[in-house]
């Protein structure tokens, strides 16, 4: 029997974190949705809230002792929302700008986790019904703003004459735009004034007119968005879902079904499969089988029978009944640190090897989550495109970099003797792939980071930050620019020395990604972590980097 859980009880909203496999890492707000939870069940969780002990650093350390926190970070994605109706997670900076503005009844769903298009200006994500920006350049709440639709979608909305420029208003209620020279007035007023207004929508770009195709509805193009008025009642229309479809973006990764930042993963555990649904409910229509043993990925914090989530590039609910959980990757312990290695383990069954080349003879194959301890980063076998970097794990052991990931304690280790004790400073540990932000003796935040790889290492020293850009663009030569020939959207920029090596958002990089040497002697940070040190950081600001 295929598995499935007979509950039909009514929709219930929880609280979820996030997890993002192609996306970035990013902040808060939330809930997304659930069904089906019967009373037998409605305690029991499918993925336990998770209590932090306090760590205590050992004073056994080896040569190294880590400094206590003096703030406990939050869990990826913490209060995030999940939307597994699209397959997409919603975060700041957007999250909270969505949730103002009205949220799913007037934006839609995110259609899109955080995505990247060359020359946007910054960050995009796209909802049914238009695509958000997020641009740090600019002071709120214009940093987070509509898209324009752009002028060749405004001329084929536009019917009639109502792109004609106006010279003004006709009556007291209306307001003139004299950059679009088009007019506001009622009902559209009322609903733009509410929802966003120019930061959301931008100005009219035509008068009112009848939409040709349905006579009962008047339509009016603003700069970002399409306003239907039915009646008195004004909506708006889904151009995020249409233009996503016109442009050939549904097959892009960033709209493809992505898993809950933040979420748990579980086997499925029903010997004839388990129905993946379209919603919480037996009557919701069933997007595929997941066979037995299936990983899936639920959003975390979620209970009740049905459990939001994603599996094999879908997203969907299944019942909970048939999800065992799976043991997650081990964290190190802060007894078994040892702050003058990088520690980690294996993301996946991985080949160590004699030497750093696939072509080279297998020693052993180690299972999903081994312990690893790399002793040296180096040039090996170029695997992928520009990813030539292998591990030392013993003598004569070598495996691909990307099989691995950090999982020691992300804690501020002992500052040099001749650190900074007064003032903001920075201190970037080579070893540990780690950043702390002091302010003099007192560790701030600490957060893991990706400095250079092998033959493009970031150079120790003891700097300052000489210039920032919120929003830089990268070509060919630079250092940030890795192996791209042009990189745009490179956000929260800050260099800290005179050869082009920065502080800054590599939106390439993912939770799972970040940790390890890997770029090309720029100090990557995710967004969160960007954000929160372009803040915090200003010129002048000294940057220690030391082994």
């Amino acid at each position: 029997m295929i598995g499935e859980n007979t509950s039909t009880r009514g929709p219930h909203r929880f609280r979820f974190p996030r997890r993002r496999f192609l996306g970035l890492a990013a902040g808060a707000i939330g809930a997304s949705r659930l069904s089906g939870e019967s009373p037998s069940v409605a305690a029991q969780e499918i993925a336990p809230t998770v209590t932090v002990p306090q760590i205590v650093p050992s004073s056994q350390g080896q040569g190294i002792d880590p400094v206590a926190p003096q703030t406990v970070p939050a869990s990826p994605g913490a209060d995030t929302i999940y939307f597994a109706e699209t397959g997409h997670n919603l975060a700041e900076p957007f999250g909270s700008r969505w949730q103002q503005w009205g949220g799913e009844s007037i934006l839609g769903a995110p259609l899109s986790e955080e995505r990247y298009a060359s020359g946007a200006g910054g960050v995009l994500q796209s909802f049914a019904n238009l695509v958000l920006l997020f641009d740090p350049s600019q002071s709120a709440p214009f940093d987070v703003r509509g898209q324009p639709l752009g002028k060749a979608v405004w001329a084929e909305m536009i019917a009639g004459d109502a792109a004609q420029p106006v010279t003004g208003c006709v009556s007291a209620s209306c307001q003139f735009f004299p950059e679009t020279n088009h007019t506001l007035s009622e009902p559209f007023a009322a609903f733009w004034n509410a929802r966003g207004g120019m930061a959301l929508f931008g100005p009219p770009v035509s008068e009112p007119f009848t939409d040709p195709d349905a006579p009962a509805t008047q339509l009016q193009i603003f700069e970002s968005v399409v306003m239907e008025n039915r009646s008195g009642a004004v909506s708006l229309r889904p151009m995020g879902r249409e233009l996503a479809e016109r442009d050939g973006l549904l097959g892009d990764p960033a709209f493809l079904p992505a898993p809950p930042t933040g979420g748990s993963t579980f086997l499925v555990k029903a010997s004839d499969g388990l129905r993946l649904r379209a919603a919480p409910g037996l009557d919701a229509a069933m997007v595929a089988v997941l066979p037995d043993n299936t990983e899936f990925i639920a959003a975390s914090g979620s209970s009740g029978e049905w459990a939001p989530g994603y599996a094999d590039g879908l997203s969907g609910w299944v019942s909970s009944t048939f999800l065992s959980e799976r043991a997650p990757l081990p964290q190190l312990q802060v007894a078994d640190w040892d702050p003058l290695v990088w520690q980690g383990a294996t993301l996946e069954e991985t080949n160590v090897r004699r030497e750093p080349t696939t072509k080279a003879r297998i020693v052993e194959t180690l299972d999903y989550a081994a312990p690893v301890t790399v002793t040296e980063w180096l040039k090996g076998e170029e695997v992928h495109e520009g990813a030539d970097m292998w591990a030392k794990v013993g003598n004569d052991r070598y495996v691909y970099s990307r099989n691995v990931g950090r999982n020691a304690p992300v804690l501020p280790t002992a500052p040099p003797v001749d650190a900074p004790t007064w003032g903001k400073w920075i201190d970037i540990n080579l070893v540990q792939q780690i950043l702390t932000a002091y302010d003099g003796a007192a560790p701030v935040r600490t957060i893991e980071v990706t400095t250079g790889m092998a033959g493009w290492e970031t150079p120790p020293g003891f700097y300052s930050i000489l210039h920032r850009v919120a929003n830089e663009t990268m070509t060919s030569g630079a250092i940030g620019a890795e192996n791209h020939y042009r990189l745009d959207d490179v956000l929260f920029t800050q260099y800290f020395t005179d050869r082009g090596h920065a502080l800054h958002f590599a939106w390439w990089r993912t939770k799972e990604t970040i940790g390890r040497p890997g770029s090309h002697g720029c100090v990557n940070l995710l967004l969160d972590d960007a954000r929160f040190f372009w803040d915090w950081a200003e010129l002048g600001t000294p940057v220690y980097v030391h082994d």
